[in-house]
């Protein structure tokens, strides 16, 4: 069972000035590259969105003009958090005397500033997604979002403010003082994590080194009583290799994704778990298996596919995963004739791999004489070929004799 979970929000604020003037500026704004957020332990700090010109600026405005930046937001609390508000609050000045919103300039001037907010991975140029797109007044009321940050790690906030170009001459010289506020929630044990998708078929295991667990003792396995690869499963608990879930399942005839692939065989070979912040791959890495997929990607058991891309949640097929395991065991390659009746099906590059799993009597078939290379294998049939691999086959064999 999981530690019961607390969590806390931290507010911080940026500030920007916008000065909104209807005539054609002079000079082009500039920009820095990104403004940093950083959220601490027991303190927390940002700097001004524009440290140079543009939105941090006292500059002209006009309709259709607009400029962009990137905010980051950087996680040094020590702990995972989530992301999930921004938003503004915002006043507004004429020569110097506060504007009322309920002035009918000021809500054409929050009608026609319009924001955008996308997000994306600093070290990828894609954009993976949107907070919000709209105007000021639907922003000042928070924008809900939900972006795990690791600890020592961050994400880059892409927003563009703009000028709508229908803004008329009644919004001229008004002066918007907005803080920036970005709500961040602490992950603790057990918290949910949306780096981890809530799925039934997820692992359950800490996503730091050190961060325990209080797991109850798995005594009654109700769903691989009879099962036919009962004592593998059973032997590979008591290995410690495979771990279950928390509602004490083991859900053997599930399929298993990539990423759930990459924990076991790290486990079963006893690999260390590589905490980077960077994987190797451009497409987005659950937080729990990252660790496993780094390590077993750096030993080339997996490989990836085309354009950097991992695919973690995407179910592993039979010869895939015969491949990235004779791969990773370091089985010796044969040239053993195979009969499976459907063995025109299998990838020229899986080839050696399913006949040296073959020759080294790993793999079987099925009773019809197929091996069905596409379907996606099972959580058992992955569980027997690792209890074979590692010699443990034999281990549970000899207590039923």
């Amino acid at each position: 069972m999981f530690k019961k979970s607390t969590s806390k929000t931290l507010r911080l604020s940026l500030i920007l000035l916008l000065l909104i003037q209807l005539i054609i500026p002079s000079f082009i704004y500039a920009e820095d590259s990104y403004t940093a957020i950083v959220v601490g332990g027991s303190s927390s700090k940002a700097g001004a969105i524009f440290k140079s010109n543009g939105i941090g600026a006292k500059g002209p405005w006009y309709p259709g003009y607009s400029a962009s930046s990137v905010l980051r937001v950087e996680n040094k609390y020590g702990k995972k958090i989530t992301l999930n508000t921004i938003g503004m609050s915002i006043s507004l000045k004429r020569k110097g005397e506060e504007l009322s919103f309920d002035h009918k300039d000021a809500k054409d001037y929050m009608e026609k500033m319009k924001i955008k907010v996308d997000y994306k991975n600093p070290l990828d140029s894609l954009l993976k997604g949107t907070i919000y797109d709209g105007d000021f007044s639907g922003f000042k009321s928070g924008a809900a979002c939900s972006i795990a940050i690791g600890n020592n790690n961050y994400i880059d906030l892409v927003y563009t403010i703009k000028m709508d170009e229908s803004a008329e001459i009644n919004v001229a010289g008004i002066a918007g003082k907005i803080d920036f506020t970005v709500n961040v929630k602490e992950l603790e044990d057990g918290s949910s994590d949306p780096d981890k998708p809530d799925r039934p078929d997820r692992p359950d295991r800490p996503d730091r080194p050190g961060e325990l667990m209080e797991e109850e003792p798995i005594e009654v396995i109700p769903d691989i009583a009879g099962h036919w690869a009962h004592d593998c499963i059973v032997t590979l608990l008591e290995h410690d290799i495979i771990k279950g879930y928390p509602d004490g399942t083991i859900r053997p005839d599930r399929p298993i994704t990539r990423a759930e692939s990459a924990v076991l065989i790290g486990r079963a070979l006893k690999l260390e778990e590589k905490n980077k912040f960077f994987s190797g791959y451009i497409d987005w890495i659950p937080g729990w298996a990252k660790g496993y997929i780094i390590a077993t990607s750096e030993k080339g058991i997996f490989k990836g596919y085309p354009l950097k891309r991992f695919k973690a949640n995407k179910n592993i097929s039979r010869q895939e995963m015969v491949t990235v395991l004779i791969r990773g065991f370091e089985q010796e390659s044969s040239d053993i004739e195979l009969t499976f009746t459907d063995k025109d099906k299998i990838g020229d590059w899986a080839l050696e791999y399913v006949k040296a799993g073959v020759d080294q009597e790993i793999l079987v078939g099925y009773p019809d004489g197929s091996f069905k290379p596409l379907n996606d294998i099972t959580r058992a049939e992955a569980f027997v070929i690792i209890c074979k691999l590692l010699g443990l086959h034999e281990e549970h064999a000899s207590k039923n004799e």
